[in-house]
């Protein structure tokens, strides 16, 4: 597991890289859980845990993420 922190509007998240493209982050008040899915064309979505959709906020936080991993490498 590697714990990170993401710039997000004007604070940051805390972020845990759980295996498998599966990341823990801490959303105040609640602990979001998102995953990381390439659809058959090869584009990302990020699904919120027990949902077979993004939602607005998964998909902010995920493109968070997105951006701090691509500038890691």
């Amino acid at each position: 597991m590697h714990t990170f922190q993401v710039p997000y509007y004007q604070g940051t998240l805390k972020v845990t890289e759980d295996p498998e493209n599966h990341f823990s982050v801490e959303f105040p008040p609640r602990k979001l859980q998102i995953q990381l899915r390439q659809d058959n064309e090869g584009a990302n979505h990020w699904f919120e845990s027990g949902l077979d959709k993004e939602t607005e906020e998964s998909y902010t936080v995920g493109l968070a993420i997105e951006r701090y991993l691509n500038n890691k490498k």
